[in-house]
């Protein structure tokens, strides 16, 4: 930010021609200072009006208000989660935010309208060879996701039963089918699942 002196209402009409060639510096002086503060512009001319390193400042809003109309190309950071999204007329970008998971395997195509998305929970298991409902949290996935169960018991601490086979069968992008195979895992024992899978922006 610069503080220029910008005063539109000189000269005077009364003013003398001969200060003519003043006003015309403090003019540029002007437009100098105040283009300076975010582009290059050097006072002895040269290369200029490009952006200086760092001077584009990024929108600041919830993340309801992200939205790509009349903004092509800008930043906008997120006052209530913490996310940075790149928005342009073909969409809206994540680039990151202190909830996004960092994988190895890019999710969709370039440029990103994607993102990973993790959901875990807990869940009370039927008896021996029947099946329970898991419908997944915040929507479900954009794809389907995928599901990790755990082989121990963590309702009862201190139990030595041994754990039937547990299956994720059926699997869409909302929900999933938790199996207790035969075992001693009994009913209503509770384990836990994690899920992983992808969201569109």
């Amino acid at each position: 930010m610069a503080n220029i002196g910008w005063d539109e209402a000189t000269p005077a009409d009364t003013e003398s021609a001969g200060l003519g060639d003043d006003r015309i510096r403090s003019l540029k002086t002007s437009l100098r200072q105040g283009l300076a503060a975010e582009h290059t512009w050097p006072s002895a001319g040269g290369d200029s009006g490009i952006h200086l390193l760092g001077s584009a400042r990024a929108f600041y809003g919830t993340q309801s208000t992200v939205s790509s109309s009349g903004t092509d190309g800008r930043l906008m950071q997120t006052s209530d989660t913490s996310m940075l999204f790149h928005v342009g007329s073909g969409g809206t970008s994540l680039i990151g935010g202190p909830a996004v998971i960092s994988l190895g395997t890019f999710p969709g195509t370039v440029p990103q309208r994607f993102y990973w998305a993790e959901e875990v929970g807990l869940v009370h298991m039927p008896a021996s060879g029947t099946t329970v409902l898991v419908t997944f949290p915040n929507s479900g996935f954009s794809g389907v996701p995928y599901v990790w169960m755990t082989q121990n018991e963590v309702a009862t601490p201190g139990s030595s039963s041994a754990v039937g086979i547990l299956a994720a069968m059926s699997l869409t992008p909302t929900s999933f089918l938790a199996y207790n195979s035969s075992g001693g895992l009994g009913s209503g024992s509770t384990v836990a699942w994690r899920s992983l899978g992808t969201r569109t922006l």
